[in-house]
């Protein structure tokens, strides 16, 4: 048996639509497509050992603010993903972004070593070693990143009620 809205084949509202995309997790207000930034230097990191004539490519990468990636993506749901990312909860925010300026930190500090190494006569094994430091460190900063989008924050209520079960 068919119900009248079973016969609804008008487009859902906007937000059901978007959530629907699924770019913008519901929980965080926060969208993981954003940390495809630094899954692109790791590659670059992860393979300059062997592939030294990535290393323009290496040393070209810029970090880019949570914004100015949306504000420049080509994704249909770009403008929600920024316009969500203003109502996000700020403690959660500040902890965010306080893990991307680590990231961004540990990746320049790695572009600094390989600039210098870059010419020397050992290149590219010399920087076989800070590429798995370097590699290693953005991929545990990513899955700190991740968990932040996926889970949120924990509340502040939360975690009181953690500290004190604890003691």
């Amino acid at each position: 048996m068919l119900h009248a809205k079973d016969n609804d084949f008008s487009p859902p509202e906007a937000g059901a639509q978007e959530a629907a995309l699924g770019l913008v997790n519901p929980i965080s207000g926060l969208a993981n497509d954003y940390l495809n930034v630094f899954n692109e230097v790791l590659l670059l990191l992860e393979f300059l050992p062997t592939m030294p004539e990535m290393t323009e490519e290496a040393l070209a990468w810029q970090p880019r603010s949570y914004c100015a990636y949306f504000e420049q993506s080509t994704l249909p749901d770009a403008k929600h993903a920024l316009r969500a990312y203003a109502d996000v909860d700020p403690l959660l925010r500040r902890k965010f972004e306080s893990v991307l300026s680590r990231l961004n930190q540990i990746v320049t500090d790695a572009q600094s070593t390989i600039a210098q190494e870059s010419t020397g006569p050992d290149y590219p094994d010399s920087i076989v070693g800070s590429c798995e430091a370097t590699a290693e460190q953005i991929r545990i900063g990513l899955a700190y990143v991740n968990r932040l989008i996926n889970e949120g924050a924990p509340s502040s209520a939360g975690a009181s009620r953690s500290r004190k079960t604890k003691s």
